[in-house]
C-alpha cells in the first residue's frame, strides 16, 4: 500500500483536540509526514515554509514584522529554520491559530508550552498497527489475556525495512535510507546544526547503533566518533530533539540505587539496521546486535500507540546496583508491568522472572508480566502472556 494512503491515528486525534488550543507544535523524525499532516489537517489556515527564502529571510532578519505580514493564523513549517521567531510570537491575549511544523530545542519548547493555551504531538513512523488497518493502543493500559502468539514469517522484513513513508515502493532499502540520509544532512545537519564535517557526524550516529538499546555514554560516543565530549553531548541531544532517536529512561524507585543514565534506541529499525549494513535477514539475525535491534523495536511501538493518540509514552528500563536488569517496564494505572523477551537471542524466561522479581520484594505494586516474541523461540506452554513483536 502506498504511504499516503495509510491512515495516520494521530491525525483523528488532532482533529478531536486542535481546536482546545491556541498554538500546536508537531514534531518527528525527518521525512515521516509531518508537512502531509499539517497541510491536510490545516486547510483553513495559510501555509507558510520557512524553506522558501522569502519569509526564511523575514524571520531571520526581522522576526518582529513577520507575524504583521503573514497573520497570527497560520501553519508554519520547518521552524527550526527559524527559532528568532519563537520571541515574536503574538502575545497570548490576542485571536491566534499557529501550527509550528518542526523540531525545537527542549528549552524553547517549553518556553512556548508554559505561555500559551498550547500542546506538542509527535508524529512518528508508521506503526506496525497502522500498517494492517487498524488504530494503535495504549500498550499495557488494559488487561493483556493470558495467550501465546508468534510473528508472520515477515516480521524479520519489516524489521530491515523500517517505518517510514515511502514514495517509491520498488526502491531498495540501501537506496532509500543513503537518500534519507542525504537529504538529512542537506536540509537539517548543515542549516540547523552549522555541521561542516558530515562524515563525523555520520560515524557518531553509526556508534550510536553499535550502542543502540545501552544506556548513553557521551565519553565512549566521543572516543569512538573521534569528537570531544562536548560536541557527542551536542549532537545526541540534537538527534533527540529531531526524533531519530529516542530516550527509554531508567525506572528511580527509592528502595534501591538504581543507573541514572538513560539507554536510547533509533526510532526507525530500517534506520537502525541500515546505519550497522544489515542488509538481508540472515545477517540481521546473526548479527550481535540483533536482541537490541529487537528490544528497540518493540520500546519504539509501544512509544508509537501513545504518541498517537497525543500521550507521552510511560516506559521505562530498570538496572539497579545489584544487576538486576528488566529489559522493559511500563507505568500503568494498574501498576509496573514488566516485559521480557521471548527469542533464541534472549536469556531465559525463568531467567527474565527472577530479575522482575526485585519490583516485588521493594513492595511495588507489579503486574503479571508479559513477554514479547520474534518467532525465533518457541514455548511449550507459559503461565503468562506470549505476545508476538509484530501486534504491538
Amino acid at each position: 500500500m502506498f504511504s499516503s494512503l495509510i491512515p495516520r491515528t494521530l491525525s483523528s486525534t488532532l482533529s478531536l483536540e486542535s481546536d482546545e488550543f491556541q498554538i500546536l507544535l508537531i514534531e518527528g523524525m525527518p521525512q515521516c509526514g509531518k508537512t502531509t499532516l499539517a497541510q491536510t489537517l490545516f486547510r483553513d489556515l495559510p501555509y507558510v515554509n520557512l524553506t522558501d527564502v522569502h519569509p526564511r529571510n523575514l524571520a531571520q532578519t526581522n522576526p518582529s514584522a513577520f507575524f504583521p505580514v503573514y497573520g497570527k493564523r497560520l501553519v508554519l513549517d520547518e521552524i527550526q529554520l527559524a527559532p528568532e521567531l519563537l520571541s515574536a510570537l503574538p502575545e497570548p491575549e490576542e485571536d491566534i491559530k499557529i501550527v509550528l511544523v518542526g523540531n525545537l530545542p527542549r528549552s524553547a519548547r517549553e518556553g512556548i508550552l508554559t505561555k500559551y493555551s498550547s500542546k506538542r504531538y509527535v508524529l512518528t513512523p508508521f506503526s506496525q498497527k497502522e500498517y494492517d488497518g487498524a488504530s494503535p493502543d495504549l500498550f499495557g493500559q488494559k488487561p493483556i489475556a493470558l495467550t501465546m502468539t508468534y510473528p508472520r514469517p515477515g516480521f524479520f522484513d519489516s524489521l530491515r525495512n523500517g517505518f517510514l513513508p515511502r514514495p517509491d515502493l520498488q526502491q531498495s532499502n540501501h537506496a532509500f535510507y543513503e537518500g534519507w540520509l542525504g537529504d538529512f544532512f542537506f536540509n537539517v545537519v548543515r542549516p540547523v546544526m552549522k555541521v561542516s564535517k558530515e562524515v563525523e557526524f555520520l560515524n557518531f550516529m553509526k556508534s550510536i547503533a553499535r550502542t543502540n538499546m545501552q544506556e548513553l555514554n557521551h565519553f565512549k560516543l566521543a572516543e569512538e566518533s573521534g569528537i570531544s565530549y562536548g560536541t557527542a553531548m551536542y549532537w545526541a541531544d540534537f538527534l533527540l530533539e529531531a526524533h531519530i532517536i529516542m530516550e527509554v529512561p531508567s525506572l528511580q524507585l527509592a528502595q534501591r540505587r538504581q543507573v541514572k543514565r538513560p539507554k536510547v534506541t533509533y526510532t526507525d529499525s530500517g534506520l537502525l539496521c541500515h546505519l550497522l549494513q544489515l542488509h538481508d535477514t540472515p545477517a540481521l539475525l546473526s548479527s550481535p546486535a540483533y536482541l537490541s535491534i529487537l528490544e528497540g523495536h518493540v520500546a519504539s511501538e509501544i512509544a508509537k500507540g501513545y504518541r498517537a493518540w497525543g500521550e507521552e509514552p510511560p516506559i521505562y528500563f530498570y538496572r539497579d546496583t545489584a544487576k538486576k536488569h528488566i529489559e522493559l517496564v511500563l507505568k500503568t494505572k494498574t501498576g509496573l508491568l514488566p516485559i521480557g523477551f521471548v527469542s533464541s537471542k534472549a536469556r531465559s524466561v525463568n531467567e527474565s522472572l527472577r530479575h522482575m522479581r526485585v519490583l516485588e520484594r521493594m513492595g511495588e505494586n507489579t503486574r503479571e508480566p508479559v513477554f514479547i516474541s520474534d518467532g525465533t523461540l518457541v514455548l511449550p506452554s507459559t503461565d503468562y502472556p506470549v505476545i508476538s513483536a509484530a501486534m504491538l
